[in-house]
């Protein structure tokens, strides 16, 4: 049964820099390979073309445009996802850059506006020559970023936006990184459901692109006999209040993934009013950010999705590094912006030539194994294909590669390898 209960200024970061320790070096290797492999690389007509210089300082920087949120709701996301993306580009300027030139990140905030995150990128790829793009996380951007780049034919990868629509079987220059789209993402909620035993659902998702998507998934594969209460908030919503009211008093789970702006709201206002499901599941939300705006309470049944499988030694080293060099958490939000960064210079290497197309066309054909559950793949479209994702929780417990921490994660479910969702599926 199925109740309806509905009713800054920009900012500019870039990245010019000149090396980093011989361990981290050490340790992208693991991860990018012998830069002596993509010697033969040439400069394309469409994009920052022509040799480096064996590593010279003067040599041309690639530059890759950040399409970052560092304002308005999604602002969490795009800190760290800098965080990771600029950490990895200086691991890749240590080794010698890509054909002895350096990667550059020229982010631009977009304040979640699709308008100005298009005009962003024309200005990047026309002004700065830009290879490539990242960062679009709220759905409403990355279906605008989306036509803009397949327009000016420029990769784009995308953090999170994990509407269905971005990506159509035509797509030649968008790649997901991090999230999947909202069919596979709300599917792995179902499988939970379905793991737990859970009959009375409650679900409360955005009135934009990824909470509409994620509703039309619920209605799909959510099973029929559930009890469920779904409900349709504004995207901009901070008061849960009204429709956690409407919620059963024996909810066994929320579904708060298709509201990911109001996620941390939503969890505290549930426990204010004294609905405690076991469970809660959220979206790929940084999981510092979630602690600090809830606290302790945060190991009362919060969960999210994510692609780094943080409880790997790979994954584990390389946070400790990163602990050391910045004195920084390295949660899977900046994992994510880590392997876009390594992503795109393994995709590079392997292009016939540097270029946007080189690059577009090199992603189709790659098999990149990282610190994601499964190597990172895509189809013809750029849609994630052969993945896992994992659900964490909390525990009050720090993590051994960040003592500093008041939490850790603990795997509360994961994924069978899955394949990728076909868009005509759900025409």
């Amino acid at each position: 049964m199925t109740r309806d209960i509905t009713s800054a200024s920009s900012r500019r970061r870039f990245l010019k820099t000149t090396g980093a320790g011989a361990g981290i070096a050490t340790l992208a290797g693991c991860l990018v390979g012998d830069d002596d492999d993509d010697g033969d690389t040439g400069g394309g007509d469409d994009a920052t073309g022509g040799n480096g210089d064996g590593g010279d300082d003067d040599a041309e920087p690639i530059t890759i445009a950040g399409l970052q949120p560092y304002s308005g709701p999604f602002a969490l996301y795009g800190d760290t996802h800098t965080e990771g993306i600029e950490y990895a580009i200086e691991e890749i300027n240590a080794n010698g850059g890509i054909d002895g030139r350096p990667l550059e990140h020229d982010a631009i905030d977009t304040e979640s506006a699709p308008g100005e995150a298009a005009t962003i990128l024309t200005n990047q790829v026309e002004s700065e020559d830009a290879i490539a793009a990242v960062g679009p996380v709220s759905s409403d951007v990355g279906v605008t970023a989306s036509q803009t780049a397949e327009d000016l034919g420029v990769p784009l990868y995308l953090h999170a936006a994990g509407n269905l629509d971005i990506l159509d079987k035509d797509s030649r220059y968008t790649f997901r990184t991090a999230l999947p789209p909202a069919p596979a993402f709300i599917q792995a909620v179902a499988d939970i459901i379905d793991s737990k035993g859970f009959d009375t659902v409650g679900a409360i998702n955005g009135d934009y692109a990824w909470g509409i998507s994620a509703e039309t998934a619920i209605d799909r594969v959510f099973p029929d006999d559930l009890d469920l209460t779904s409900a349709m908030a504004p995207a901009g919503e901070s008061d849960f209040v009204p429709y956690l009211r409407d919620m059963p008093d024996d909810l066994d789970i929320l579904v708060g993934s298709g509201h990911p702006p109001g996620l941390n709201d939503m969890f505290r206002q549930m426990l204010e009013i004294d609905l405690e499901p076991e469970l809660f599941t959220a979206a790929v939300s940084p999981p510092e950010a979630s602690y600090g705006a809830i606290g302790d309470d945060v190991a009362n049944g919060f969960t999210f999705g994510h692609l780094p499988d943080v409880y790997s030694e790979e994954y584990q080293e390389i946070a400790e590094q990163f602990s050391e060099d910045t004195g920084e958490y390295f949660g899977p939000t900046q994992a994510a912006g880590y392997v876009t960064g390594h992503l795109i210079a393994e995709g590079l290497r392997e292009a016939d030539e540097i270029s946007r197309d080189g690059l577009s066309d090199a992603m189709r054909d790659i098999e990149f194994d990282t610190i994601y559950a499964e190597p990172i793949q895509y189809t013809e479209w750029g849609e994630l294909d052969q993945f896992q994702l994992i659900w964490s929780g909390f525990e009050l417990d720090a993590p051994d590669y960040y003592p500093e921490n008041d939490f850790d994660l603990v795997e509360e479910f994961r994924t069978d390898t899955l394949d990728a969702t076909d868009p005509e599926d759900f025409a």
